[in-house]
């Protein structure tokens, strides 16, 4: 089994979770791969293009994977297990469910159609701590994915924080329900579910029978 972590919008390889996660599979001798979704050009990229990458980069070798991701890396893990039968299990940290909704919800009609004019906005690159402009076709693209392109059923373990003011809980919820081996786990965390690790750690390895690799 291989393992791939997808962190989120705007983030990096370096995101806290993303390293946290990394040295605890290390610790138990496990190699925890981590995307840079970035690619070439934060600016210009798109949900397919990272999709088209992680595709090729981990999923031609025939091996089953699991994929953890974080808030937009969550949403691209379940495109993957939609796109191929490779994927095994998920874990997602606070799934960005409705991602092009929750944008568009966010900016509000007046600025994504400033957005749309002037071809790029500025967002705050967490992993750059900056201002990058991103292309409108980012937007554009994303409005094709959903997480209801999942038909097929597998293992998923959700954390989400009842405290989340980017991705509702709710939305977690209303997914997890309609899926028999989804297992959900609310926290009096946020967005970034950083309170508590080593607990979401302990969850993660025992849903993933770790303790006995």
């Amino acid at each position: 089994m291989n393992y791939l972590y997808l962190h989120g919008f705007a983030s990096s390889p370096q995101s806290t979770k993303a390293k946290y996660m990394q040295q605890k599979f290390a610790e138990l001798g496990l190699t925890l791969h981590v995307s840079d979704l970035n690619l070439t050009d934060f600016s210009t990229v798109t949900l397919s293009e990272q999709l088209d990458y992680l595709d090729r980069t981990y999923l031609q070798d025939n091996q089953e994977i699991t994929v953890i991701g974080s808030s937009l890396g969550g949403f691209l893990a379940v495109q993957l297990a939609a796109q191929n039968l490779l994927v095994q299990k998920l874990v997602l940290f606070a799934p960005a469910f409705g991602f092009s909704q929750r944008i568009a919800q966010a900016l509000g009609e007046k600025n994504i159609k400033q957005w749309q004019e002037s071809g790029s906005r500025e967002f705050y690159h967490y992993g750059l701590n900056r201002n990058v402009n991103l292309q409108f076709q980012f937007f554009v693209d994303a409005q094709k994915y959903s997480e209801e392109k999942l038909l097929r059923s597998l293992p998923m373990l959700i954390f989400h924080g009842i405290n989340d003011d980017v991705v509702p809980a709710s939305l977690s919820e209303e997914f997890a329900k309609r899926r028999s081996q989804v297992t959900l786990k609310l926290l009096n965390d946020d967005h970034a579910l950083g309170k508590d690790l080593e607990s979401i750690w302990q969850n993660t390895k025992q849903f993933l029978a770790l303790a006995t690799s």
